[in-house]
């Protein structure tokens, strides 16, 4: 998922989960089409970026399979979810789509999704081949609703030209920690990395603050998956009690990280301000990088295309800092699920299960698009990057660390516009901390179903 996709979660997410709630989801039926013994089945993506390396597996996939086809249907993300809804709606959604944790919860609950653990089981299908923490995050009520397609993680992304005449190296940077006292030396960091039009740093005499020429850092989420999310793994905190379970953000351990998150802004003054990064009319933080507007960013690895392509090279990927109680990040990945109101859902199965194969994700990492499902393939992926002058193991290093995954719940659509809603507020100095996460924790725990 790009940096652009993410910022319009919130929105997407609340107007295609109440369509699919009003309408008769999960009834049988899909456009699917059938010729002289031949299954057309219908399979849905977001990323173009992905698409070539998944055409190359599919393509051999026709070949192993010659009485079934596949039809790529590609949907911008700000497009997807919608569209996806209306077409459960009217009973015609693709064969096979790409599904997200934030949706995967309503999903399971509407029954449009195919339980897998059958078709699992019969063709003793090995599943141990996958990360455990990504095959529970499909998981509900002894049900398998989705293989691990990829994963995502966190990390520091870096201008080396900035780094470097700051006298840091990669290595330091990603050995720095954060405290809630004095900003620990992440924060001495960001300073020598923040300059002001006069070129004076944060902790000199005279620097401005409003007239600042570059920041150290940069942060931008929608939902808080590539700052505070991550800022709360490293202070102990927990964004739920259990999965599918109530909302914990109201916690002290996470209340202190988003406290540090918004002074990196207001107090430290190393960060972007909220006015630029603010979703969803911000800027992107690869459009800050592109800008010179930072030196570092807290980013997803579904962004290292984008950094390709505007930075020529001229980044590299360190570990987050660690906080008072350690290190810390998110841990993500999709899946490919299974409509259940299709015509065909044998060759669905035989599709899903091509696409979680290491077969296919051996072809679709040697393009460099995502991080593979299956663990054993990520070193393929670091070599990949790595002939494009790019270590990017920085992402398998903290994925292979202390993570939170995200969240499990059916309130994921009420969070997600409580939060973007409030949380603009506190890294503006509009509202605090403290209240912010009191009233977001409230109302998602309330429209928990």
């Amino acid at each position: 998922m790009s940096a652009t996709s993410r910022r319009v979660l919130a929105a997407t997410a609340t107007s295609a989960l109440l369509l699919c709630l009003t309408t008769a989801c999960g009834s049988s039926g899909s456009e699917t089409s059938s010729s002289g013994g031949t299954v057309t089945l219908r399979y849905a993506i977001w990323d173009a970026v992905q698409q070539p390396a998944l055409q190359k597996s599919i393509d051999v996939f026709e070949q192993q399979h010659p009485k079934i086809k596949v039809k790529i249907e590609l949907n911008a993300w700000a497009q997807y979810w919608s569209k996806l809804q209306t077409q459960m709606a009217g009973r015609t959604a693709p064969d096979v789509f790409w599904d997200h944790v934030a949706y995967f919860p309503q999903f399971a609950q509407q029954n449009v999704l195919t339980d897998l653990t059958p078709y699992i089981k019969a063709d003793k299908l090995d599943t141990s081949i996958y990360d455990p923490k990504l095959l529970a995050g499909w998981q509900q009520d002894g049900k398998q609703y989705g293989l691990p397609k990829d994963w995502d993680t966190i990390a520091q992304v870096y201008n080396k030209t900035m780094l470097e005449k700051a006298g840091l190296t990669q290595s330091e940077l990603g050995g720095l920690s954060w405290n809630t006292t004095d900003g620990g030396t992440f924060v001495k960091a960001l300073q020598k990395l923040t300059v002001d039009a006069n070129g004076k740093h944060p902790n000199e005499k005279g620097f401005d603050s409003k007239q600042v020429k570059q920041y150290g850092l940069a942060l931008g989420s929608s939902n808080g998956q590539t700052d505070w999310w991550d800022a709360a793994a490293q202070n102990g905190c927990k964004l739920q009690d259990k999965a599918w379970g109530k909302w914990t953000i109201d916690q002290p351990s996470c209340v202190e990280a988003i406290q540090f998150v918004r002074d990196l802004r207001l107090k430290y003054h190393v960060a972007v301000p909220a006015s630029v990064t603010n979703t969803p009319n911000g800027a992107s933080l690869p459009q800050v990088m592109a800008r010179k507007q930072a030196a570092v960013v807290w980013d997803g690895s579904w962004d290292l295309n984008a950094y390709q392509s505007s930075m020529k090279g001229n980044f590299g990927i360190a570990e987050l800092p660690g906080g008072p109680v350690g290190k810390g990040t998110v841990y993500n990945g999709l899946s490919n699920a299974l409509y259940a109101g299709g015509k065909h859902p044998k060759e669905a199965w035989e599709l899903v299960k091509w696409l979680g194969s290491e077969e296919s994700q051996k072809i679709i990492v040697s393009e460099g698009s995502v991080w593979p499902g299956i663990p054993t393939l990520n070193k393929d992926y670091v070599a990949v990057w790595k002939q494009r002058g790019v270590d990017v193991s920085g992402f398998s290093k903290e994925a292979e660390g202390t993570t939170i995954g995200y969240p499990l719940t059916t309130s994921s659509a009420t969070y997600s516009v409580k939060v973007q809603d409030a949380f603009n507020q506190v890294w503006l100095g509009q509202q605090s901390p403290k209240a912010a996460a009191d009233s977001v924790n409230e109302a998602s725990n309330a429209a928990i179903k």
